[in-house]
């Protein structure tokens, strides 16, 4: 006999005879399946003719399986319970439900929020909430999902996966670096007011950034300094005119775009730190996670194919 090609047509009879075999009754199996007596009986002959085999003997109000027909049901009634689990394992796996992620402020304002939209539509079921800080979450003791972290990437008992570098270059008001002669002139940072991003990274001091870029590039700053504690103040403070501040390039595309900041001293360094999605070793196969860091990537993908 000729091996069966599995078709639509042979799954919708085996799965007809896997309810009749189950109930031996085609009237329970028609109420069942929504179907006709005549259609399901049909459905059965098809499949025996099919097969070339008899699955069914039909007696007078009796109905009882061949040797054959049982053979088939032991069959079909494993696959289709593995089918049926493997249905549930895969619907279980979908992202749904509460999601709660923790996001550096200005990363979250200038970079994640404007991009959300998207994960939302994606992801429809599920529920974000979103809490900016800049330390560390205790994940133990916090009823988080995952966080953004910008720092070293190395974190005990958590899954760390790089998201992007980043790089840093002094930016002020272009009325700003005019006044104080900055193009090109990175000596005259030592007479500016130095605008501070006080925390850019978890345990980090008010001056770290700027004394990173100023070492980098072999100068001494001796500003006045001025301290906020997110980097979108710092930024803004200098789009009004206050001093220079220390741009991350995650963050000051649009000012630079739009010419409400400038970069006076085209010496941009490479940041010591760079920006991570965090969370817990145990969670590393949670659908929603694992959604989002497809996400993250993708964006990030679309971002410097741009």
């Amino acid at each position: 006999m000729k091996l069966p090609q599995l078709s639509s047509s042979l799954l919708a009879g085996l799965h007809c005879f896997s309810v009749v075999a189950e109930t031996m009754s085609f009237t329970r199996a028609a109420e069942e399946l929504h179907l006709t007596q005549s259609a399901v009986s049909h459905r059965i002959k098809k499949l025996e003719q099919r097969l070339e085999v008899s699955l069914f003997v039909r007696r007078p109000r009796h109905l009882s399986l061949t040797n054959e027909g049982e053979q088939l049901k032991l069959v079909v009634t494993e696959q289709f319970s593995a089918i049926s689990f493997k249905l549930l394992e895969l619907n279980r796996a979908k992202p749904f439900g509460d999601f709660i992620i923790s996001a550096p402020p200005t990363f979250s304002q200038k970079w994640l929020v404007p991009k959300l939209a998207q994960f939302s539509e994606a992801f429809p079921d599920v529920t974000l909430h979103l809490r900016t800080r800049n330390d560390l979450i205790d994940f133990k003791a916090e009823a988080f999902d995952c966080a953004i972290y910008f720092g070293h990437g190395r974190y005990n008992g958590l899954i760390s996966h790089h998201l992007m570098d980043d790089a840093i270059v002094p930016v002020c008001s272009p009325e700003y670096a005019e006044r104080h002669s900055l193009f090109d002139n990175p000596e005259k940072l030592a007479q500016c007011q130095l605008l501070h991003d006080a925390a850019p990274w978890a345990s980090a001091s008010l001056s770290d950034e700027w004394l990173y870029w100023a070492n980098a590039n072999g100068l001494e700053l001796n500003g006045t300094n001025h301290s906020f504690d997110r980097a979108d103040l710092a930024l803004d403070a200098a789009t009004c005119g206050m001093g220079v501040a220390i741009g991350r390039m995650a963050y000051i595309q649009d000012y630079l775009m739009s010419g409400r900041l400038v970069a006076p001293v085209d010496r941009p360094v490479k940041s010591p730190y760079s920006f991570y999605l965090v969370y817990r070793e145990e969670h590393q196969g949670n659908a929603k996670i694992l959604a989002f860091k497809q996400w993250l990537d993708s964006q990030l993908s679309a971002l410097n194919s741009a």
